[in-house]
């Protein structure tokens, strides 16, 4: 009877084991960015494009209690419409965008570059917009982030 009660008394200690030392799952949090702001070029059959339209983040994180390390996992969704400077043609650009940062540090600070097509709804050709956005992230579920910088290129440059 003792080994049964061993067994069993065993097979417990490691399952708490096990979840202690698991990564576990946190808050989740979003945040939606507004875009207003001129888009530079450097493509010479371009234009600077008014931009105009938002960026949606979503992000949540893990911590492994054994290394604690901190995994954020984000996830950027771009709506952003514009207007030509030079020509008035219209822009549209959409995209979805995936992260996942292993740090210790809470909060980290993240840069990312965000590239994506801006269609051209006219005559005028099509761009390729880039986009830097500095967010932060901390383990109590706040998210903050701002553009730091946009602009475009010829499409396929």
């Amino acid at each position: 009877m003792k080994t049964c009660f061993k067994v069993p008394s065993f097979a417990i200690v490691l399952a708490v084991l096990a979840t202690l030392s698991a990564p576990t799952a946190l808050a989740q949090s979003t945040l939606n960015v507004a875009v207003n702001q001129t888009a530079s070029t450097t493509c010479s059959s371009g234009e600077a494009v008014a931009l105009n339209g938002n960026l949606h983040f979503t992000y949540s994180f893990t911590t492994d209690p054994a290394t604690g390390i901190n995994t954020y996992q984000i996830a950027a969704v771009s709506n952003l419409s514009g207007v030509g400077q030079a020509t008035q043609t219209s822009y549209a650009g959409n995209a979805s965008f995936a992260y996942s940062y292993p740090t210790t540090a809470s909060p980290a600070q993240i840069t990312a570059q965000l590239q994506y097509p801006l269609n051209s709804q006219g005559s005028a050709p099509s761009l390729t917009l880039t986009q830097t956005v500095n967010i932060t992230v901390d383990t109590g579920g706040n998210i903050s982030a701002s553009v730091a910088s946009n602009s475009t290129t010829c499409a396929g440059s």
